[in-house]
């Protein structure tokens, strides 16, 4: 391993200026060390969590991503896939980061979960239909209503139980993703939809349900946490801790809260956070 330099015969301004480059480089250098080859980021539409605009990546998650890569040193290349698609290609060991995601034992077995956010199921409800509707348990009593959600998706809350009731009695109907639901939602096809709420701000911002529509914070859809999955079986231990240590930064000191502030708004955000933290 090549001797550091020596600075020690320059004028004192320019020693420290060089020794702060130096360090920067040094810096850099074991970054990349441990980092290694690009890691392969799946990246979904989620609404305000993730998003493309005039073909770049927009919203929460990129944000965080970039901000990650910045403090961690490793390059991380986002990978646009479906959600479906996003799952099965990180358990067959193709894709190395999930984002935005609940953690779950199975999921656990994969990879290492690092946490840094919320996310919060809500209950879209059409106008004519909203009258009396406070929970998820008001809409099983309520046989004229069919509950539109998103395939594949879980709440990791006593949500699950209750679809799992109105599926047995053929009250649930499913879409492939959110801009099929809202599309179900708007043309009454459905008179309820469960919906993230970054994906529910989105929809609304975008004009695409009803600008009615009423939302019901349900009690029984608390905020869940969500993480990032890094993938044991193609990140090493040390990469993980490269990218596990900035992150934890960057919720300690607030940048993570903000991130959701500038896309979800102070409102929304503080709603989330405040219920996440009557848990």
């Amino acid at each position: 391993m090549p001797a550091p330099p020596d600075f020690s015969r320059q004028p004192p301004a320019r020693r420290r200026w060089l020794g702060l480059l130096a360090g920067l480089a040094c810096g850099a250098a074991w970054a990349q060390a441990h980092c290694g080859r690009p890691l392969l980021v799946a990246v979904s539409d989620l609404g305000l969590g993730a998003y493309q605009e005039q073909g770049q990546w927009r919203g929460i998650v990129p944000d965080l991503i970039r901000e990650l890569q910045t403090r961690s040193g490793c390059a991380l290349k986002f990978v646009a896939l479906p959600r479906a698609r996003a799952l099965l290609d990180f358990d067959r060991g193709e894709v190395d980061i999930l984002t935005s995601v609940m953690r779950t034992p199975e999921r656990d077995r994969v990879g290492a979960f690092l946490p840094y956010g919320y996310t919060k199921h809500d209950l879209l409800v059409l106008p004519e239909h909203a009258a009396g509707i406070d929970s998820l348990a008001d809409v099983v009593r309520r046989p004229e209503l069919t509950v539109g959600v998103v395939r594949g998706i879980r709440t990791n809350s006593r949500i699950d139980a209750q679809l799992e009731q109105l599926l047995v009695i053929r009250r649930v109907e499913y879409s492939s993703d959110y801009t099929g639901l809202s599309a179900k939602l708007t043309a009454r096809r459905i008179q309820a939809a469960l919906v993230p709420n970054a994906l529910h701000v989105k929809l609304r911002r975008d004009g695409l349900v009803p600008p009615d529509v009423a939302l019901v914070d349900v009690p029984e859809a608390r905020p869940q946490r969500l993480g990032l999955y890094v993938n044991r079986s193609t990140v090493t231990a040390p990469m993980i801790v490269q990218l596990e240590r900035p992150l934890a930064a960057m919720v300690s000191s607030g940048w993570v809260r903000q991130t959701y502030v500038r896309h979800l708004g102070e409102a929304e955000t503080r709603r989330m956070y405040q219920a996440a933290e009557k848990r």
